[in-house]
């Protein structure tokens, strides 16, 4: 049996939107769509932890 290692981000205290790989590691880690990730990063900055409470604030009308 061949096991594969777990992909992870090369940096995981932030998210790089600029970095296609990590893009798409921190969208599926969160569980949002690439385009979501960006708006969040934009608004909250590129530290994960941030960008993790930006993705859970309840949205406004």
């Amino acid at each position: 049996m061949i096991r594969r290692a777990k992909k992870t981000a090369t940096d995981t205290r932030s998210v790089d939107i600029d970095d296609a790989y990590a893009l798409e590691f921190w969208a599926s880690e969160f569980g949002v769509s690439q385009a979501r990730l960006k708006a969040a990063v934009l608004a909250a900055g590129a530290d994960a932890p941030s960008v993790k409470r930006e993705l859970n604030k309840p949205k406004t009308a």
